[in-house]
């Protein structure tokens, strides 16, 4: 149930806080840093190999031994192993054994100073672009066990977070009595326990999170202590510190019973306590994601804390007071409401306030709202804002009715208040996923979202299996499209038979067509470098969206097989 605060029309209050909730977001959302330029660059044919390879990212990111990994054409790995910053966002590997002339492959995967690992592959070339044993892929940290586990983790965080807040505010300030009530009581432990669960499981997953994906590396203890190391981990581990310190404060808060009812009052102590540990809680996110970087990280980190704890004090003592009203019905007191009110209405005026300041730190233009995914998401959470209240306006109304005197005792508008509380309860978990959504999302006015835009992305990769017929007709096709971007690209197309050796095919045709057919056929000049490898350099992809790449490969006088696959161009 969204509670007004005693004011006319007071939904126009909560319409713009809900307005700079859902543009500031609950929860920060995450500036990834991207790959702007690298020495040799993509693509490049080098006389002489390098005695290093120079990366240079939108800002400054965290790396370790093995974050940047340089490979030969056979696949052996000819880095040093010990990369290092140069300047702010510029890092240099060295070449220890680079000798092989040929196609090289740079693998990259670092950590960006908004805690989201950034991954990516190029090649270039020493002599002549040749056959290499390595297929440049670039992992998608959300996919996989690991990945999903750690979105899944990162929601119920948030949940927790939301709903402990709204819980202690109902404990200490508008129900105080309550802490004997299991409506209110439960509520508040599960969503400690709920968050406390879900921080231990981002400490252990981040490890394997931010480098290999893999499920074993979850066990490895050093990488654990490495990750305790990292500011992220860090901060994780000050989350499981104050969570636990939160539950010392319960337990002391709970001498409260020995009050006569109605007479309880949580001392100024203890509300103290409490606010500092809520917003310590608070800066463990503003701390490690989008506030923490990009202009005005001085102002922004406090700024977003105390949008959290906003957010939590009005959706979290939403969810709380509507679970009380579903399980405990009239013996929620008039009072508890109506000091909820005062709460939520100055809760709303912070998310007015505070989201404003972020939606411009990241959104910048109304026009990035729908050229952007970050934007597009933005609108589908003001669609739940929106809903969430006009159910609010309607279980006010309801609320209205049920103070009144009923003949019937009060069941009918009882029974409506709950239905509509519990619709309420829906679309505010949704919002929580939105903004979920959000917080793994490039915001649209940052620089190394300006950067994205102009085209810089990952190396595409694709795969197809083709039966052309007769003798040695079956086999594989590894396609790769350097650096996937529009302009300019490297295409390498390498052929492998059945049993795992280069087959040579007498032709290959290639040819890009635009999804929507606007554009193309566009011949691919391919050439034959080697054995089963064809590879042409700058082929200019001329827009950015999604192209179908139509490959026939002819390994006979008679026999031809063509295959299709579709990717995406940023």
């Amino acid at each position: 149930m969204t509670i007004t605060a005693p004011r006319r029309r007071p939904w126009v209050i909560a319409l713009l806080a809900g307005v700079g909730l859902l543009l500031g977001g609950a929860s920060p959302a995450a500036a990834h840093a991207v790959l702007t330029d690298s020495a040799p660059t993509r693509g490049a044919v080098v006389a002489e190999p390098p005695s290093q390879v120079d990366l240079e990212f939108s800002e400054a990111v965290s790396v370790s031994p093995d974050a940047i990994r340089v490979l030969d054409p056979s696949g052996r790995r000819v880095d040093d192993g010990r990369p290092s910053a140069k300047d702010d966002g510029s890092y240099a590997v060295g070449l220890s054994d680079a000798t092989a002339r040929g196609t090289y492959t740079v693998t990259y995967q670092v950590e960006s100073a908004d805690s989201h690992p950034v991954g990516g592959a190029f090649t270039f070339s020493v002599g002549e672009p040749s056959a290499t044993s390595v297929v440049p892929t670039v992992r998608d940290p959300d996919t996989g066990w690991v990945g999903r586990s750690y979105t899944a983790a990162r929601f119920g965080a948030y949940t927790g977070m939301i709903i402990m807040t709204g819980g202690i505010l109902m404990l200490l300030l508008c129900w105080p009595r309550s802490e004997g009530h299991p409506a209110v009581r439960r509520p508040t432990a599960w969503a400690w326990g709920l968050l406390w669960v879900c921080t231990l499981a981002l400490l252990l997953l981040r490890g394997a999170y931010v480098s290999s994906g893999r499920v074993a590396d979850i066990a490895d203890v050093a990488r654990l202590a490495d990750t305790v190391r990292t500011k992220t981990g860090g901060l994780l581990a000050l989350r499981l510190a104050l969570l636990t310190c939160c539950a010392v404060l319960w337990r002391y808060r709970r001498r409260g019973r020995q009050a006569p009812p109605g007479q309880y009052r949580p001392s100024r102590g203890l509300l103290a306590g409490t606010a500092l540990l809520g917003m310590g809680l608070a800066w463990t996110w503003a701390g490690t994601e989008h506030a923490s970087t990009g202009p005005q990280p001085y102002l922004a980190m406090p700024v977003d804390a105390v949008h959290l704890v906003a957010a939590g004090a009005w959706v979290g003592g939403l969810l709380v007071l509507a679970g009380a009203l579903i399980r405990a019905g009239d013996e929620v007191p008039t009072e508890a409401v109506t000091r909820f009110s005062r709460i939520a209405f100055i809760s709303v005026c912070v998310l007015a306030l505070t989201g404003l300041y972020q939606s411009w730190r990241q959104v910048g233009s109304l026009s990035a709202l729908v050229d952007t995914r970050f934007g597009q998401l933005l609108l589908l959470k003001a669609a739940g804002v929106g809903l969430l209240l006009c159910l609010g306006q309607v279980s006010r109304r309801w609320t209205k009715r049920l103070a009144r005197p009923q003949a019937d005792g009060g069941r009918a508008p009882l029974r409506a208040l709950r239905r509509w509380v519990s619709a309420e309860a829906v679309v505010g978990l949704c919002v929580i996923a939105a903004t979920t959504a959000l917080a793994a999302t490039q915001p649209a006015r940052t620089p190394s979202a300006a950067v994205a835009r102009e085209g810089t992305s990952a190396t595409v990769s694709l795969q197809a299996v083709f039966d052309s017929g007769g003798p040695r007709g079956e086999g594989s096709a590894d396609i790769v499209v350097d650096p996937g971007r529009r302009g300019p690209n490297a295409v390498h197309v390498t052929l492998t038979a059945q049993d795992g050796t280069p087959l040579d095919a007498p032709e290959i045709q290639a040819s890009l067509t635009s999804r929507s057919g606007s554009i193309g056929p566009l011949p691919v000049p391919v050439e034959r470098v080697s054995a089963g490898h064809w590879s042409v350099s700058g082929f200019q992809v001329p827009v950015a969206g999604s192209w179908n790449l139509s490959l026939t490969v002819r390994t006979s006088d008679f026999d031809q097989a063509t295959v299709r696959e579709s990717f995406e161009i940023p």
